[in-house]
């Protein structure tokens, strides 16, 4: 017997639970949608142009949204992609003509990678691509 009156307490407060997130919900959005909640860290995105300087060329490369990667001079296009080693970002590119490099973040605004005995491919933010929101507001 007494089971069955802790079965019928655990019922009606979850029956009541439920009602009042129903209408906390119901609240927030009349259409019956729950609003998404805002992002608490401010995005990051390596898409825009970057000023790269190769051991064989200078050149602005514009990364775009769809994966594409360009040359502003030379026009040479690829794909890219953002990854990771070991919790460090990573830009890989894919040329269309010259195979792979990938280049490793130093900072937010610059990604640097080996390209052969000691030499290096430098990539940096170009004055006119956005500029990210790195800062809390």
């Amino acid at each position: 017997m007494n089971k069955l009156f802790v079965l019928i307490a655990l019922l009606t407060t979850s029956t009541s639970c439920l009602t009042a997130q129903s209408s906390i919900a119901a609240e927030l959005a009349p259409s019956g949608l729950v609003e998404p909640i805002k992002d608490v860290f401010p995005r990051w995105s390596v898409i825009g142009e970057w000023r790269v300087t190769h051991p064989d060329w200078t050149d602005v490369v514009k990364l775009g949204a769809d994966g594409t990667l360009a040359t502003v001079r030379q026009g040479t296009t690829g794909r890219w992609i953002l990854t990771a080693d070991g919790g460090t970002p990573m830009i890989i590119f894919r040329w269309d003509l010259f195979g792979t490099e990938s280049l490793t973040m130093v900072t937010p605004d610059h990604f640097r990678g080996q390209k052969r005995n000691g030499r290096f491919i430098d990539m940096q933010r170009s004055d006119d691509s956005p500029k990210p929101a790195l800062e809390s507001k």
